[in-house]
């Protein structure tokens, strides 16, 4: 009993001061790897190792307690705090790719009962670590991901022809030169390396979905204790972010440091005064629930919804309304700027305009939708390709 209450009460500790700077606090941890069984549970085999169903479920970076047969999870007999919380993320992430080792290749798939191709592996384990990606090729997440020169843990790896940058195959990376794939020179999902023989010969290249400098805001985290944390005056985090006032919402997103995290909108020309606010604002929403009917990110959002609350919160005067009301207000665009909204139809028969969301530039876009919440999307995949009915000019007041 006192060494169970003695291990909560140091994940306790750790679970209140993780995803902050901590410099010097370094635990070192005794690993080995358990595979899991027909019937196991989360809790069953947490209690095999005598530790928490909760701390298996972090260092493997598990969303929830469903488990598959021949998963590989990680047994860490003490939690390791990082000094970032992004880094501890991507570490998940990596992680979370490992356990689905020996998984079928299958080509077109995306689940552990099914299979994956490359493309399908990164959106499983992308998606279900709450990071809000649509299901599309390896082409559609180079084009999505941002460049990053020093790639971490949970980064996307791509693998480009060196003379015609076609992209090859992609998987998640784990550091050290090695990746989770599903593809090329094996029928399972494996942990390959750079430097073999088949990879080495293309060119490598990394993109982010899980971007340093970026806060995601904990319960009763203030805006004062985030600025003291990283050094940034409120002023600044309010400033990069359009914060319309002191108030957080936990789960939004905050730009921390100058550099824009998705610059999709860096070099558009903007739609009115108030649209890369708009922009900024929207980005923090990222991962905020779609809710059919709502407007409020606590609550959930659906696609109107969620462009009335991020213009009301910038002080843009709309109404509560539909996208086929919206559609019918605003006069259309070929060539739209960073801040109009995008229009989308049911199908080409009913042309009912159904969805809805706010254009960033270079033909991307940010939504909400069922399946995953608020995020970015690209206009040229090939689903929102056939729906897609036209662009709307905003305008100052869309009374």
């Amino acid at each position: 009993m006192g060494k169970k209450l003695l291990g909560s009460m140091l994940l306790l500790l750790l679970g209140m001061v993780g995803f902050t700077f901590l410099p010097g606090l370094k635990v070192e941890a005794a690993e080995q790897v358990h595979t899991v069984s027909s019937q196991e549970t989360v809790e069953s085999i947490a209690a095999n190792y005598d530790i928490s169903a909760e701390q298996l479920m972090k260092t493997n970076g598990l969303p929830d307690g469903t488990l598959y047969v021949g998963q590989k999870l990680i047994i860490q007999t003490v939690y390791t705090p990082s000094i970032y919380q992004w880094t501890e993320r991507g570490k998940q992430i990596g992680n979370y790719a490992k356990t689905f080792i020996g998984f079928k290749k299958a080509a077109e798939e995306e689940t552990p009962i099914n299979g994956f191709d490359s493309s399908g592996l990164i959106y499983w384990v992308l998606s279900r670590q709450q990071v809000p990606i649509d299901r599309l090729s390896v082409e559609g997440y180079y084009k999505q991901g941002m460049v990053t020169d020093t790639p971490k843990a949970g980064d996307v790896i791509f693998f480009l022809e060196k003379e015609s940058s076609k992209i090859v195959t992609a998987g998640i990376y784990l550091g050290g030169d090695q990746f989770v794939n599903s593809g090329y020179g094996a029928e399972t999902v494996q942990v390959r390396s750079i430097t073999e023989k088949y990879f080495a010969q293309f060119q490598a290249e990394f993109k982010t979905f899980t971007p340093k400098g970026e806060h995601v805001v904990k319960n009763n985290e203030t805006l004062k204790s985030i600025s003291e944390n990283y050094g940034v005056s409120v002023e600044t985090i309010k400033k990069r972010n359009a914060l319309p006032t002191d108030s957080l919402m936990q789960g939004q997103y905050l730009q921390i440091y100058s550099s824009p995290l998705y610059p999709f909108y860096a070099n558009q020309r903007a739609s009115y005064d108030k649209a890369l606010d708009v922009i900024k604002y929207a980005y923090t929403l990222r991962g905020f629930p779609y809710v059919f009917g709502e407007y409020d990110p606590i609550i959930g959002m659906d696609c109107s919804g969620f462009i009335y609350w991020v213009m009301k919160e910038q002080g843009i005067s709309v109404k509560r309304s539909s996208a086929a009301d919206y559609y019918s207000l605003l006069r259309k665009l070929k060539s739209p700027k960073a801040g109009d909204l995008v229009f989308f139809k049911e199908s080409d028969s009913s042309k009912e305009i159904t969805h809805v969301g706010i254009y960033l530039g270079d033909g991307l876009f940010i939504h909400t939708t069922k399946n995953t919440g608020v995020h970015i999307s690209d206009l040229t995949s090939s689903y929102f390709e056939q729906k897609f009915e036209s662009f709307g000019q905003v305008q100052n007041n869309m009374d």
